[in-house]
C-alpha cells in the first residue's frame, strides 16, 4: 500500500500545544512531525539532519520506544486511525462489489464504497439491528472490547465537546488509565461484564468533567490574600504598641 500522504491536524489542539514554543521551536516541531508520518520513528541522526540541534522543549514533545527512536504518540494514533479507516473503506468496497456480482438485490447491497465521516463512528458496535416484516428490534452480540485508537477518538470527541477541558498529554494519559483499568479486571464493570464500552467511556469523561470544575471551582472560590492590608494592619498595631510604651 503507498505512503498515506496526509494526517489529520487540529489546529486547536496545535496551538494549545505549542505555546510554551519559541517560533524557532514550532518549526522544528512540525518540521519533525511531518518527518514520523513519512519516515516513521526518528533516530537522533535523522532529527539533527532535518532540523539541526532541536531543543529540549520540542524533544519532549516525543517519546522513545524501545529502541531509542523518537515518536510522537499523538501522530502515532492519528495515523492509525487513517489506515483502519482506509481498511474498513477497501473492505466494504471488496463486500459490495461480491453481493453486486452475485446479483443479490440492492436492497440487501447496502456495503457501497461510499466515504465515511472519519470522526464520527460512535455507533453501538455491541447491536445489530434485525428487521423482517412485522418488527424491528435490537439484539445483543458477543463484546468486543475497543483498541486504544477507539477510546481515544471519542474521549476526544466529548474532550472538544467540553471545550478541551484535558490538555493533550492529560487525554492521551487518560485514555491509557482507561484501557490499563479495563484490560486488568477483564473488562469488567463492578461486578458485570461490560456490554457497552461507549457508555462506559463516557461515564468516566463525565465524571472526570465534573472532577475538573470542582477543582476550578475551589480554586476560584478562596479569597485573596490581602498583602496591602495585612501590612498596614500590622503597622497600625505597632504604632499603637509605641504608643503604648510612651504613655507608660
Amino acid at each position: 500500500m503507498a505512503q498515506d500522504p496526509a494526517f489529520l491536524f487540529y489546529s486547536s489542539d496545535f496551538l494549545s500545544g505549542v505555546q510554551d514554543l519559541t517560533m524557532e521551536e514550532r518549526g522544528q516541531y512540525i518540521t519533525l512531525l511531518c518527518l514520523q508520518h513519512q519516515k516513521g520513528h526518528l533516530t537522533e541522526k535523522m532529527i539533527r539532519l532535518c532540523c539541526g540541534n532541536a531543543t529540549a522543549d520540542v524533544l519532549a514533545k516525543f517519546r522513545q520506544d524501545e529502541n531509542g527512536l523518537f515518536f510522537n504518540e499523538r501522530l502515532k494514533i492519528e495515523v492509525g486511525k487513517r489506515k483502519a479507516h482506509a481498511e474498513k473503506q477497501r473492505t466494504r468496497a471488496i463486500d459490495g462489489w461480491k453481493k453486486r456480482k452475485n446479483q443479490i438485490s440492492d436492497t440487501d447491497a447496502t456495503a457501497y464504497a461510499t466515504a465515511m465521516p472519519l470522526e464520527n463512528e460512535n455507533r453501538n458496535e455491541n447491536e445489530i439491528i434485525v428487521e423482517d416484516a412485522n418488527e424491528k428490534k435490537v439484539t445483543r452480540k458477543k463484546f468486543v472490547k475497543p483498541d486504544e485508537n477507539d477510546v481515544y477518538n471519542l474521549m476526544g470527541e466529548l474532550n472538544m465537546k467540553g471545550n478541551n477541558f484535558l490538555t493533550e498529554d492529560k487525554l492521551v494519559n487518560f485514555v491509557r488509565t482507561f484501557m490499563d483499568h479495563y484490560e486488568s479486571n477483564g473488562w469488567v464493570v463492578g461486578k458485570t461484564p461490560m456490554k457497552d464500552w461507549q457508555s462506559t467511556v463516557r461515564n468516566w469523561m463525565r465524571k472526570e468533567w465534573d472532577k475538573n470544575k470542582n477543582q476550578k471551582s475551589n480554586t476560584y472560590g478562596k479569597p485573596k490574600f490581602d498583602n496591602v492590608a495585612h501590612y498596614q494592619n500590622v503597622a497600625a498595631q505597632v504604632a499603637a504598641d509605641i504608643r503604648g510604651e510612651r504613655k507608660g
